[in-house]
Order: C-alpha cells, then structure tokens, then sequence
C-alpha cells in the first residue's frame, strides 16, 4: 500500500466548543440555521471479553441527545439531555421532504448496533436488546417516533440481512435515507465478517411502509458493498451525490472517500475512490465525511485525530486549530451554515473520544471552502 499523501497544513479559527458530553459522536445543524443536535453514543472500552479488551462496545440505555444553539453570542449548551434511554445513537441528520410518519424537523440517527454491553462488564451481540435501527425523533419536543427498523426478522432483513452497527446516515435532498453498516463484532482484521458492510439507499417513498413494517417494504432498498468496511456518509449540496468513507485495518485503499450516484446505487458495484491513502497504514480509519456547497470534501481520521479538507479545484489539506491536540477522536463531522455567518460555511466536530479526549462538540471556521 502506498503511503500516506503529504498534506498543506492550515490554520482556521474555533468558533466555539462545548464539552462535558458521553462519547459525542454526531453532530448537525437543523434548518433555522441556530439549533444543533448531539448524539451521545455512550462508549466502553477495555472489556476483556470483547477482542481482549481493545475494542468498544455500547452501553444499553446509556446514549442520549443534546441541544446547542450558535447565535451571534457564540456556542451555548441549550438541553444536554432531551431525549435519554438509548443505546449507541451514531450518525445523525434531518429530514429534508416530509412523509406521513417523518414530518419536516424529524431527526434520524443510526443507532442500536453491535455489540453492547448491559452491565458494564458482559457482551450482547444478539438478544431483545440488539435492535440496530434508524431511531427517529423530533428534536425540540423530545418525542420519539417510529423507527425504520433495521434489526432481525424486519423486511430489511428479509431482503438482506439484519444490521451489525448501523454507523453513518445522511437524508438526500430528495428524502431518501442512506446507513452505513459495519460488523463491529467481527473480530479485529479477522474475514469473513459476520454481515457485508454497506451502505444502503432507503427511498423516500419507502419510509413510511417500512416503519410500519409492511409487507416488500425493502424491495426498493438498494445497498453498496464495501471491502475495506463504510463509516461515514454524506450527501453533497452540491450535486446530491452520495460520499462515503472506509475505516478498516483491510481497507485496500488506505482510507478512502468514494462519491456514489443513483447508477452505482442500481448497480451494486463500487467505484474508484475519488481520494485515497487518507488513514494511515495499516488499512484506513476514517469515520465521518462531509461536502461544502463550494463541492469541498472534508473527512475525519479519529485514529490519527486529523480532518483533512480536498478543495474541489484540487489539493489536499490538514486543518490545524486551538485545542487541536487535545481532541482523542474526531468522529462524524458535519459542515454547517449558521445563519449568522453571512453564507460561509462552518464544521462541527464532535470528539467521541473512546479511549480519551475532550468529549467535546466544536465548531470550526471554514469560511472560503
């Protein structure tokens, strides 16, 4: 595998940082261009039982949301606990084209995934516990709706298989829905994973039937197959393509940011990465990926604790910040337009922080990208 590519390195301002969080690992911007959704995810690590006690598990019933608003007084924590009693809520956005069940200020976070814990010390992979779904809700009343369920035995898993750990989401300008899934419980490096880590295309039309469990349901589901594994995925503002990222130790690009259209979609077949080599050796470990209406990728390396920005006219750049060395592991940034920054663009950037960090949930300045 090559080595990595040499990145520019530059400087942007902290916009504001919040912390005292559990295991931040999503964050985004709703509509009004203020208020601010988090995704807790509530992480274990160190678990003998569990690949030796390196890797992470989710603690059942521990994960939860949050608010923050971004005003012209900078960043404020307006709820840190709205909604409480959920387990590994991950990549989160918000619905762009309303459905009977998914009214327009709906939030949808990938949640429920492989493997969990329920007293700290024994792991569940399986069980009434282990429900990997698209949780939804609305964010200001705290009001929990139905699910896209994602979990054994739903239409989903009929047409392809249950959910490992539902990772990334992202809602298409259109309304449709896109999961990442990864096996989270295979153990480390060790193939065949126990489900294809994929990224699937929910339609909009489909949402509401499969929320109510309808009979083929799934049937206009599609998925993309991974071999180096998918975390994040975004769609771009700019041409509602769909990006996503890879974050294994057998990634055989290295970390790689791939665009997908509606034609791979139907196909099933994965194209050439647009950008490579962004994880370090061995494999690549990237978590979240994000696109500027300017058509700049950004991407997160939580191992390396690095967010890179490609600007669409080329290059390749190492944002650099206050505070920077203190972040343990930049999870699923978002980029953002707050309403008071006169159209420029800014960064979410929760830190999950698994094995130490900030738990914090920072915005960046990324005025001109």
């Amino acid at each position: 595998m090559s080595e990595a590519i040499a990145a520019e390195e530059v400087r942007v301002d902290v916009l504001g940082r919040i912390a005292g969080f559990s295991n931040p690992e999503s964050s985004e911007m709703l509509p009004d261009g203020e208020t601010i959704v988090v995704s807790n995810a509530a992480i274990s690590v160190g678990l003998e039982d569990f690949r030796g006690g390196g890797g992470i598990v989710y603690r059942v019933g521990d994960s939860y949301t949050s608010l923050l608003r971004y005003t012209e007084s900078g960043l404020k924590l307006v709820h840190e606990r709205v909604i409480e009693g959920l387990t590994g809520t991950l990549g989160t956005d918000n619905q762009t084209v309303a459905t009977s069940t998914y009214p327009l200020g709906t939030v949808f976070a990938a949640s429920g995934g492989n493997p969990m814990t329920v007293d700290g010390k024994t792991v569940l992979t399986s069980g009434p516990q282990v429900r990997p779904q698209a949780l939804a809700y609305d964010p200001l009343a705290g009001v929990v709706l139905p699910p896209v369920p994602l979990w054994a035995g739903t239409e989903l898993a009929k047409r392809f298989n249950a959910f490992e750990q539902p990772n990334g989401l992202a809602v298409g300008l259109n309304g449709d829905l896109y999961v990442t899934d990864i096996p989270n419980s295979n153990p480390d490096g060790a193939l065949p994973s126990p489900v294809p880590a994929a990224v699937y295309r929910f339609p909009h039309e489909s949402l509401d039937a499969l929320a109510a469990g309808e009979a083929g349901a799934a049937d206009g589901v599609e998925r993309i197959v991974m071999e180096g594994w998918v975390n994040g995925v975004t769609v771009s503002p700019v041409d509602g393509s769909v990006w996503v990222v890879s974050c294994s130790a057998h990634c055989p690009v290295g970390g790689g940011a791939y665009r997908l259209t509606p034609e791979d979609f139907a196909s099933g077949v994965l194209p050439e990465p647009q950008h490579r080599n962004l994880g370090g050796a061995p494999g690549g470990f990237l978590d979240g990926v994000t696109v500027t209406r300017r058509g700049a990728v950004v991407v997160s390396n939580p191992a390396t604790a690095e967010i890179f920005v490609m600007p669409a006219d080329g290059g390749r750049l190492s944002l650099k910040f206050d505070g920077e060395a203190e972040l343990g592991s930049p999870a699923d940034i978002n980029v953002c337009y707050p309403k008071t920054r006169g159209g420029e663009p800014a960064l979410l950037v929760p830190d999950v922080s698994p094995r130490g960090g900030t738990n914090t949930v920072s915005l960046l300045d990324l005025s001109g990208y």
